[in-house]
């Protein structure tokens, strides 16, 4: 009796086989692991935590970029003024219930190599420096500004208070982050603080082109001689008297 279950468990076994090399069945084909883009924005949602205006700050640049894909993100960069339009703010009272703060970035690369972004030569290559230009008057006592950011190229990423100083220790609202070259995608929110009036600044997203290359000067190469150029030399025109 084995013997027959067995034969017959062998001949039910080749039959499928065979079956299915008729049918042509291949294995199935592993599922493409997540974008560049894909990881960092993972990253960012799981940096957020539990903290309400962190997770609306995030949610911008997610929302931004679940709508447009890597390839129309770097032909929006290329193409256009980085952050889309001035954040409206509340609380600053003194210009009425809301005003509004232009955030921007600079970068170190060649003017023509930019759009809408500003070329500083202080900032380091590929770094990118957040900056933000409250429409509110006197100077800011604490800032509580945030930027989060993710590199469409890599997907490296990060949440960033704009915590920089000014030498005379005073709130810059500026920061610069280490984006590395790449299209990257950014939103800021969050805070500020001056004399009787605490703003607080909704979300804003744009996009920045951080080059691979800074930006230098060209440089002259004096040694190269160029034929039928002559070098000046003393003026022999006027006469002297014998």
């Amino acid at each position: 009796m084995h013997s027959r279950t067995l034969a017959r468990a062998t001949a039910i076994a080749v039959s499928v086989g065979i079956g299915t090399a008729l049918m042509g069945t291949s294995p199935v084909a592993a599922a493409p692991g997540p974008t560049p883009l894909q990881s960092g924005l993972d990253e960012l949602i799981e940096s957020a935590e539990s903290d309400p205006a962190t997770q609306a700050g995030i949610d911008a640049v997610v929302q931004y970029a679940t709508h447009t894909d890597a390839d129309q993100l770097r032909v929006i960069a290329s193409a256009f003024t980085p952050f889309a339009y001035a954040a409206p703010t509340f609380g600053c009272g003194s210009n009425g219930p809301i005003t509004t703060i232009v955030a921007a970035a600079s970068t170190n690369a060649p003017d023509d190599a930019l759009a809408g972004n500003a070329s500083d030569l202080n900032v380091t290559p590929s770094t990118l420096r957040f900056s933000a230009t409250p429409a509110h008057p006197g100077t800011a006592l604490a800032s509580g500004l945030v930027v989060a950011w993710v590199n469409v190229n890599t997907g490296a990423s990060g949440v960033a208070p704009l915590d920089d100083m000014t030498e005379y220790g005073m709130p810059s609202l500026s920061k610069t982050v280490e984006s590395g070259p790449g299209t990257v995608l950014a939103s800021m929110w969050g805070i500020i603080d001056y004399p009787f009036a605490h703003c607080v600044m909704t979300p804003t997203v744009g996009l920045f082109t951080v080059p691979d290359e800074p930006k230098t000067a060209p440089v002259l190469d004096t040694a190269r001689v160029i034929p039928g150029l002559v070098a000046p030399g003393p003026d022999t025109s006027a006469s002297t008297a014998p």
